[in-house]
């Protein structure tokens, strides 16, 4: 029974390793249209894809979409994020407890990378967020820039549809106040400008739409 059931799954998952590379993708017309190799994906000629993040609407309101371009090996990205609520995890006691709340009212950038095996992807991004700070005197509004790593998988489940998963390193290089923090108003409240993630660490699932540009 045992060796039948292997056989039998191991006939059900055949397609997807064969001919890794025809119909995969968007060139696809099979119901699952992924097709898995030890190469690098490379497109025909050019391809272009759209993005959604599910976490950002998810875990912190707002949304975040991007765009990348593919020829051969490369990638370029671009993203945009708007109007994220950051966790109050984000923030210490001291600022929780005095009401501190913390947006990104945007977050924007690009990446740059290759595809390394199959669809697993290797970028550096470089971003700008625009942080705002609201607290019981006032607000302070101020941006950082990270420049990091990700590192993603992208899965097509039916022709150009594809589900990524996308973990990232984006730490600080410039804030725009002071590392060691600025004090809130007249209070004793210290805020240190945030982080993404944690300590720049953070994952991310996007669905999108893949197509070839002849």
């Amino acid at each position: 029974m045992t060796r039948c059931t292997l056989a039998l799954l191991l006939s059900l998952a055949a397609p997807a390793f064969a001919n890794a590379d025809e119909g995969h993708g968007p060139n696809s017309t099979e119901g699952f249209s992924h097709r898995f190799t030890s190469a690098a994906r490379t497109p025909e000629g050019t391809q272009l894809a759209f993005h959604y993040g599910l976490l950002q609407p998810i875990l912190l309101g707002g949304f975040n979409a991007a765009m990348d371009v593919r020829r051969g090996r490369f990638v370029a990205t671009i993203s945009h994020g708007q109007g994220l609520t950051l966790p109050s995890s984000t923030l210490d006691p001291a600022q929780r407890d005095a009401g501190v709340e913390a947006r990104l009212d945007w977050s924007t950038g690009f990446g740059l990378g290759a595809v390394l095996i199959d669809e697993l992807y290797a970028l550096v991004d470089f971003k700008v967020h625009d942080v705002s700070l609201t607290h019981d005197e006032g607000t302070l509004e101020y941006r950082t820039v990270t420049v990091g790593l990700e590192l993603g998988y992208r899965l097509f489940l039916w022709r150009g549809l594809n589900v990524t998963l996308a973990l990232r390193y984006w730490p600080n290089v410039y804030t725009g106040i002071d590392r060691d923090g600025v004090r809130l108003g007249t209070s004793d409240v210290v805020h240190e400008p945030v982080e993404q993630g944690v300590k720049g660490f953070f994952a991310n699932v996007l669905v999108g739409w893949a197509f070839d540009v002849r």
